[in-house]
């Protein structure tokens, strides 16, 4: 079987077992008990090891020169853990259990994405993962929809649902690397950290969208320990209710791109970047004070669409200012640092929720904590106003690399969760 079905399939399977299983993470935490400040510790600890460790696993791959070991390693590990999961009923091991999951989860990520830059020649690549991230979106909301199916409203029980598709998913995520043809690349790490983060600072079109990036995503994390709390304990949603507010939303971020990606080359990205910053602001204050099932579905059509902006404009514009033969240094110290800031920006909102749970209801709690998030979002996207667009807008060279880093979902009902690969 040709490698290019092999990684089509895979995807497939990945997205319909791991992927839909990700959407019940956090709001699982909160079934078993979990507290604000365990929300947090779950959301930081999982999006700063799925971040930060591409930044440890790709510089030792890359000298290693195979991917396929390292997919099938991680894909067996995350098996096992995907199904004990299903079992944890204690907060503490919950988060301790998928921290885990997200360390291996980089290492599929980096190694995965890499495979196919090794394998799919770079004139048909962006055609070629078009395809499969298509095919990936449609196997979570199948699976997610047929998931609702089988639920039965009992969560204990209905949760080895989508965990237990997830172990099978690694399961066979692990034959299929086995049965990639696969050859040894060459190097592609070379530079030190220290090095690359120094040229960093002197490419200011590059270090302006770099620092404005990085102040938001403190604010952008710190709502994710909150979503889940919201759509479980105030809003009362079963899992079933929360699978089909998934589907909408990513129904809605499909069809964004669609439109998008025909018209991103064509206009000035940066006004559009900087109404996708203020766009997102709004979403805390929905989950601060809709209050019933229909008011969720068009917050999540709302999410969707600004979902779309984000991903086909800001990568757009990535693609044009990382330079093209530094491209895997600066991908690895993105998304490592990315990873602390997501890491603290998680535990902040976790612990400001616990600390106003002390002083008001969990609802009242809940609104003071949204507010000052949209303040920090809003007052920090008139940073992105200081950025330009490059002279030269190629969109081209920096590959797979795209793919690779994405900000987060902003505002599915389970929080900022691990996107498995």
């Amino acid at each position: 079987m040709r490698n290019e079905v092999l990684m089509a399939l895979r995807s497939f399977i990945i997205a319909a077992g791991a992927s839909a299983a990700a959407t019940f993470v956090g709001v699982y935490g909160v079934f078993i008990g979990a507290s604000a400040a365990d929300m947090g510790w779950l959301q930081s600890t999982s999006n700063a090891l799925s971040n930060s460790g591409q930044l440890i696993w790709g510089r030792i791959s890359d000298r290693v020169g195979r991917r396929a070991p390292f997919i099938i390693i991680a894909s067996i590990a995350s098996a096992i853990l995907w199904l004990y999961m299903a079992f944890v009923n204690s907060p503490i091991v919950l988060i301790l259990t998928y921290a885990l999951l997200s360390l291996f989860g980089a290492m599929i990520a980096i190694n995965w994405y890499s495979l196919i830059a090794d394998n799919i020649s770079s004139q048909g690549r962006g055609h070629f993962l078009s395809r499969i991230n298509n095919i990936a979106s449609l196997g979570t909301i199948i699976a997610v929809l047929v998931m609702i199916i089988f639920f039965s409203g009992d969560v204990s029980s209905d949760i080895l649902i989508p965990f237990g598709a997830a172990s099978a998913s690694y399961v066979a995520s692990a034959i299929i690397a086995y049965r990639f043809n696969e050859k040894k690349s060459a190097p592609k790490i070379s530079s030190k950290i220290r090095d690359t983060f120094h040229e960093m600072r002197y490419n200011k079109v590059f270090y302006r969208y770099f620092t404005a990036t990085n102040v938001q995503s403190l604010f952008w994390s710190m709502a994710w320990p909150m979503f889940p709390i919201t759509v479980v304990s105030i809003m009362h949603f079963s899992l079933a209710t929360i699978g089909l507010l998934t589907v909408v939303s990513l129904l809605s971020s499909i069809a964004g791109q669609y439109v998008l990606g025909k018209l991103v080359d064509k206009i000035n990205r940066v006004p559009l970047i900087f109404l996708n910053r203020i766009m997102l602001c709004l979403i805390p204050i929905m989950y601060a004070f809709f209050i019933n099932f229909r008011e969720f579905v068009l917050l999540e059509i709302y999410s969707g669409l600004v979902g779309a902006i984000q991903s086909t404009v800001m990568v757009s514009y990535m693609m044009d200012i990382v330079p093209i033969n530094q491209k895997a240094e600066y991908m690895s110290l993105i998304n490592g640092i990315n990873g602390g800031i997501y890491f603290v920006g998680a535990l902040i909102g976790g612990y400001m929720l616990s600390f106003f749970i002390t002083l008001y209801p969990l609802r009242l709690a809940l609104i003071f904590s949204y507010v000052i998030v949209f303040i920090g979002r809003f007052l920090s996207s008139f940073l992105f106003l200081r950025i330009k667009e490059p002279y030269k807008r190629t969109n081209a060279g920096l590959g797979i690399y795209s793919i690779i880093f994405r900000q987060k979902d902003p505002g599915i009902p389970s929080g900022g969760v691990l996107k498995p690969k």
